[in-house]
C-alpha cells in the first residue's frame, strides 16, 4: 500500500490492479484485426479531483514470439467525450482511433471503467480517512 500512497502524494494515477488485485480482472483484453492487447486502467486517486478520466495503457502482445511489446497510452473521458493520446508508441493516430473505437463501442466497457473510477475514489477516501 506504500506504493499507492506514494503515487497519491505525487498526483500520479494508480493502476486499478494495484489497489484491487484479482487475477480474473487485472487487465482488460482487446482483439483488433489480428492484434491482441492487454489494457491496464489507472485513475487519479485525489478524492477532491473531479477529472472523471481513466488512463488506459494498451500493450500489444505477441503470443509465442520473441518480439518486444508495442504500446500506446490514452486518457479516456469517462463521460464518453473522447480521449487524449499521451504516448503513440509505434502506432499511428488512425490506428489508435480505430482501436479505441473498437474497445469502447460496447457500453459494458465504459460502464465498467466508470465503476472502477468510483471504487478508486472511494478507496482513496478510505485510505485518507
Amino acid at each position: 500500500m506504500y506504493a499507492v500512497l506514494n503515487k497519491m502524494a505525487k498526483g500520479i494515477t494508480v493502476c486499478y490492479s494495484e489497489v484491487f488485485p484479482n487475477q480474473d480482472n487485472d487487465f482488460f483484453h482487446c482483439a483488433y484485426i489480428g492484434k491482441l492487447f492487454l489494457i491496464s486502467d489507472s485513475y487519479c486517486m485525489n478524492p477532491d479531483c473531479l477529472c472523471e478520466e481513466a488512463v488506459l495503457h494498451f500493450v500489444q502482445v505477441y503470443p509465442r514470439e520473441e518480439r518486444k511489446a508495442d504500446s500506446f497510452m490514452v486518457s479516456y473521458k469517462l463521460n464518453g467525450r473522447g480521449y487524449k493520446i499521451h504516448d503513440y508508441g509505434s502506432f499511428s493516430k488512425r490506428e489508435i482511433q480505430a482501436i479505441m473505437m473498437h474497445f469502447t463501442i460496447d457500453d459494458t466497457i465504459v460502464n465498467l471503467l466508470n465503476e472502477r473510477y468510483k471504487e478508486m475514489k472511494e478507496k482513496a477516501k478510505e485510505i485518507l480517512g
